[in-house]
């Protein structure tokens, strides 16, 4: 077990994702940077994003098989289907790859066990924004309009109850994708672009169509 957390730990940190390719398909995860994908169903994936020089390589069958047992692994203590490997590949000095992900609890586990440190978050999960919304007025979050920036107001964000809600805690900033476009965010946290933020240290609130 710490073998191999250690050649997948040093595959990562080296950036030798060599031309291996999972299931296919299309989805909108933006793979141009490390983030965290979610959607309104809450389904979660990571995308890990790393340079390489050319120097460097790595069998891509053999990568394939660190990626796929590691997931394995993880899902032997943790339940089958918690983590799955949906693709990595390598084109151009640029290697990506993508997890998809049973729970929040699931992520957070799998990013810190295999030291993905992009995208290691202490807790992450997804709601309905009517079920989170009494308790972040409780904490005394103040939102922003994803839109321009200023203060929402307390009418603005009763009338998108029914949004989506992604509540992140962290020790570091990561980059939170969301599927539909954003709403409302903790003024703790930047906007990217219309579906794309990132968060601060502590806890964020984001919400999304």
């Amino acid at each position: 077990m710490k073998k191999r957390k250690a050649v997948l730990a040093a595959v990562i940190a080296a950036g030798m994702l060599t031309g291996c390719l999972g299931r296919s398909g299309s989805n909108a995860l933006n793979a141009e940077s490390s983030r965290i994908f979610v959607t309104g169903d809450g389904v979660l994936q990571t995308a890990t994003v790393e340079t390489y020089a050319e120097k460097d390589y790595y069998n891509a069958e053999e990568l394939k098989a660190y990626l796929e047992e590691a997931a394995l692994a993880y899902n032997k203590a943790h339940g089958e289907g918690a983590v799955t490997l949906d693709s990595c590949s390598m084109e151009k000095g640029t290697a990506r790859m993508i997890f998809n992900y049973k729970s929040g609890d699931d992520l957070s586990g799998f990013a810190y066990e295999y030291e993905d440190k992009d995208n290691q978050v202490d807790s992450i999960s997804v709601h309905a924004f009517s079920e989170i919304l009494g308790q972040s007025e409780a904490e005394g979050i103040s939102f922003l309009k994803a839109s321009d920036g200023k203060p929402a107001e307390k009418k603005e964000l009763s009338h998108r109850e029914q949004s989506h809600a992604v509540v992140v805690e962290s020790k570091h900033p990561v980059t939170i994708q969301t599927e539909g476009k954003l709403l409302f965010v903790s003024d703790n946290v930047v906007i990217k672009d219309q579906n794309t933020v990132q968060t601060a240290e502590g806890k964020s609130y984001i919400i999304f169509k």
